[in-house]
């Protein structure tokens, strides 16, 4: 008895205090320090290495709310002089807004010289600050700093699509363009940086053009071409394939002002499983690749074409073809096991798409000359199997995603 009366008289202790402590203390978030900015130092010269993809971190030092509480960080870029009501480019601090520091990628930097004004080849000035948040308050730290920058040659705003025309392209002219997309890195092992804007076409020996429209009359269209030392340049010019007649990955880099053509050729639909062709592609023109003589009967334990170790019926395929003459591999977003997605945001799809796969289940990927045996798998659906069917490789620029597709003949 005695034990649980003292017992009960802590517990009403513990209450006291804790309800003593909650009348004393209160939420404060406002800020009562904003920070100061530290690097770069104001006017410190910035050379952008879009070429190397230098990063560049900026710095300062930590803001503080009365009541101690977390705040988070917003930096802001704009025009030398400006006064941040409508910044050039703003954006939440490294991890999530929590850091006191913002790591900017050289193709970002480039981005904001360029809408500063500031032309290729030249140096000149931004300004930036950071706004710090706690609760509802938002105050802006009282400095400013400038960084001066110093641009790459290339492009650094880019337009929707690029475009290219002439004797030695599929169009003759600027109406009939063939389209270039803005590409990015979507695998793994991709490292692919801003400003590479790709199309799969057949070249022949002849001239061409390159400009930013397929409209003749847009209010705004710039044209380039390429110089001798194969930089893109601004100009009406005409550019000369000398290259051998085939198709193409065209890659222009506009944030290197560079092109490169490598020839893709030999492209074959192939049974993982046993590595046997089942249709070899050709190229038909408009960014495709078709075979209308394909045929498949699945594999199954002790078949003419099952190797020795299988135990199951087998329908898995990817496509494999030469880039330059090197072997390499067209597939799936699907993991060696098909029970994962190498792609971020797209989910596996292991069954058969017999009419519930997703819409991107024939997205097509270039997995490089090292993928995995299974890696970048498809399964054939069920109505494919024993029947003459046509295959098509789609690369088209201005679709959702490149893809390929299936018709029974």
């Amino acid at each position: 008895m005695k034990a649980r009366t003292i017992g009960m008289f802590m517990l009403l202790a513990v209450i006291t205090l804790t309800s003593c402590n909650d009348e004393n203390y209160s939420l404060d978030p406002e800020i009562v320090r904003t920070g100061s900015l530290e690097s770069p130092a104001d006017n410190e010269v910035v050379t952008i290495d879009t070429a190397n993809d230098d990063r560049i971190i900026f710095s300062w030092s930590a803001a503080k709310s009365a009541d101690g509480g977390a705040v988070s960080y917003k930096i802001l870029f704009d025009e030398h002089g400006g006064d941040f009501q409508d910044p050039i480019y703003a954006a939440v601090s490294d991890n999530g807004g929590a850091s006191t520091t913002y790591t900017a990628s050289a193709a970002r930097l480039n981005v904001m010289a360029a809408q500063a004004g500031i032309q290729q080849l030249e140096t000149g000035s931004l300004d930036w600050t950071i706004e710090v948040t706690s609760s509802y308050f938002v105050n802006p730290f009282d400095t400013v700093s400038t960084v001066k920058l110093t641009r790459p040659e290339g492009l650094a705003i880019f337009p929707e699509y690029m475009y290219m025309y002439g004797s030695a392209t599929e169009a003759p002219d600027l109406e009939n363009a063939i389209a270039f997309k803005e590409i990015s890195s979507e695998l793994p092992n991709q490292d692919i940086q801003p400003g590479v804007f790709e199309s799969i076409t057949r070249l022949t020996p002849g001239d061409f053009f390159i400009a930013s429209s397929d409209n003749p009359s847009a209010e705004e269209i710039n044209y380039y071409y390429i110089n001798e030392e194969g930089k893109i340049r601004g100009g009406s010019d005409p550019s000369s394939f000398a290259l051998k007649e085939g198709v193409y990955r065209v890659r222009m880099n506009l944030s290197q002002a560079t092109i490169s053509f490598t020839e893709i050729s030999d492209v074959k639909l192939y049974i993982m499983a046993n590595e046997v062709v089942k249709a070899n592609l050709n190229y038909v023109g408009n960014h495709t690749f078709e075979a209308t003589d394909g045929y498949f009967e699945f594999l199954t334990p002790g078949a003419p074409e099952a190797p020795s170790w299988l135990g199951w019926e087998e329908e898995r395929y990817r496509f494999k073809f030469l880039l330059e003459g090197q072997a390499s591999y067209i597939g799936s977003f699907h993991n060696d096991n098909m029970d994962g997605s190498l792609v971020q945001g797209v989910e596996a799809y292991n069954g058969r798409p017999n009419g519930d796969q997703p819409d991107y289940y024939y997205n097509t990927y270039f997995l490089g000359p090292d993928a995995g045996y299974w890696q970048g798998a498809w399964k054939f659906p069920d109505q494919l199997n024993g029947v003459d069917f046509t295959v098509r490789i789609v690369f088209d620029p201005k679709a959702d995603h490149y893809y390929h597709e299936f018709e029974m003949n």
